[in-house]
């Protein structure tokens, strides 16, 4: 005899919808202005102006909205790197990308969430993995255009760069300075040596 199932499955509020979005950008803007401490639905509800509840009509749990937040970031990152490698100097538009708009307090909450949820953990390893592919064929193109004689291999300069740039952002951020013209000119002559412009 087949088992009888009790419970219904709990009617969910459509993704994309308008109060769907406001969420997501109510646990951005919490996220980065207030830390992951102060997200709560109580929190977003009172960001987005609706009744608590109504969060829960939206996402089973806190960590869906927040993997859904994480989730939608990630593809405008990616499509906006995509876009810069498809320029016509994709590593200035890729450096210009990671030195300028890089949010250092964003990606250290969202750091912090990945080590305790699970799928926001997953989401972060795809889109790190993803960025870097991205990052690391403009990188072969250029070394393949413009020999430069590095003898580092693409990923790993990718990798390289990106941890300058967030340790710049985050740095710049608080008033440090030290090192950083020297860094960035460091970087400025593997630019011109890789993508002459």
């Amino acid at each position: 005899m087949a088992e009888v199932k009790f419970a219904a499955e709990r009617r969910m509020g459509p993704p994309g919808s308008d109060n769907w979005l406001a969420m997501l950008d109510g646990a951005e803007a919490i996220l980065r202005e207030e830390g992951h401490a102060a997200l709560t639905s109580r929190r977003v509800a009172e960001q987005v102006g609706v009744k608590q509840r109504l969060v829960y009509y939206y996402f089973r749990t806190m960590d869906d909205l927040i993997v859904e937040t994480f989730r939608r970031l990630s593809q405008r990152e990616l499509a906006r790197l995509e876009t810069a490698r498809a320029s016509d100097l994709p590593l200035r538009e890729i450096w210009d990308m990671c030195i300028h708009t890089a949010d250092a307090r964003l990606v250290a909450e969202f750091m912090a969430l990945a080590a305790r949820i699970e799928g926001l953990g997953k989401e972060v390893i795809h889109f790190i993995e993803t960025s870097r592919r991205i990052q690391t064929e403009a990188i072969k193109k250029a070394m393949a255009a413009h020999p430069a004689g590095l003898s580092i291999a693409p990923d790993t300069l990718v990798l390289m760069a990106t941890s300058l740039a967030l340790t710049l952002t985050r740095e710049a951020e608080l008033g440090v300075e030290m090192g950083h013209g020297g860094a960035l000119a460091v970087v400025a002559r593997m630019l011109d040596a890789l993508e002459p412009s």
